[in-house]
């Protein structure tokens, strides 16, 4: 059997400091990944009738190698900033959208998109 696997990522960034107690972040990652698996063979039943219970293991193994198939593509765009009162108090703000999609879904088509929004005060003692 072989399997072969390519993901690749790119990410880009970038932060600005508006001011001494204002900061502002942002960037977009992309993702991409392919699977595949190839040679897939049942040696151990050659010779052999498996009790089949209903089973087709002949057909579960010719379409064995499509179902193991993977190609998706992610992008995620996130932005957020980070306001100091003072050196104790902050609060920040995070929002990110993901774009999510599944060409060759197995089991269930997990395409689909995310938004994601959250703050957080941070107090140090």
């Amino acid at each position: 059997m072989d399997y072969n696997t390519d993901v690749h990522t790119l990410l880009l960034s970038a932060d600005f400091e508006a001011s001494e107690k204002l900061n502002f972040n942002g960037g977009i990652i992309f993702n991409w990944g392919e699977a595949e698996m190839d040679n897939l063979s049942a040696s151990y039943f050659e010779g052999k009738q498996p009790a089949t219970f209903g089973y087709d293991h002949d057909l579960a193994f010719a379409v064995w190698e499509d179902n193991s198939d993977l190609d998706i593509e992610e992008i995620e765009y996130y932005i957020g900033c980070t306001y100091d009162f003072n050196e104790r108090l902050t609060i920040n703000f995070n929002a990110s959208y993901t774009d999510f999609n599944d060409d060759e879904p197995y089991l269930y088509d997990t395409t689909g998109d995310l938004l994601l929004v959250n703050a957080g005060l941070t107090f140090r003692f």
